[in-house]
């Protein structure tokens, strides 16, 4: 059931994280490396509130600064391997399809992350 939430979470980071990629990239015309830092940056905070607030609300609540940290760490981590995928695919597949295989790498991270580091159980 956590999975699910997380992934529930996962959606509406990704909705913003691929319209705005999708508009960086195509409509504004800057690099799919960059667009992709800018993007995916822009859900780090939801998604730490949100996962707090309703995935891993059972556990422990304490130092919230200190999760926060975790969880922005985490996600640094999963901006470089985002990146990285996007960076080594998309000439020869394009922004969005670079994009959408990279989503697969960074939920798994991010969720084994989440789940054993950030919110793990006291």
């Amino acid at each position: 059931m956590r999975a699910l939430k997380f992934g529930a979470v996962g959606i509406a980071n990704t909705a913003l994280d691929l319209g705005l990629f999708s508009v960086l990239t195509l409509v504004v015309g800057i690099q799919a490396p960059a667009a992709n830092v800018v993007s995916y940056s822009s859900g780090i905070a939801l998604s730490f509130a949100l996962n707090r607030a309703w995935t891993f609300r059972d556990r422990n609540r304490q130092r919230p600064w200190l999760r926060l940290a975790l969880f922005a760490s985490g996600n640094l981590v999963g901006l470089a391997l985002s990146t990285a995928v996007v960076a080594s695919l998309v000439r020869a597949w394009g922004p969005l399809p670079a994009k959408a295989v990279s989503l697969g790498f960074t939920f798994a991270w991010n969720y084994i992350f989440a789940n054993f580091i950030v919110f793990k159980q006291s």
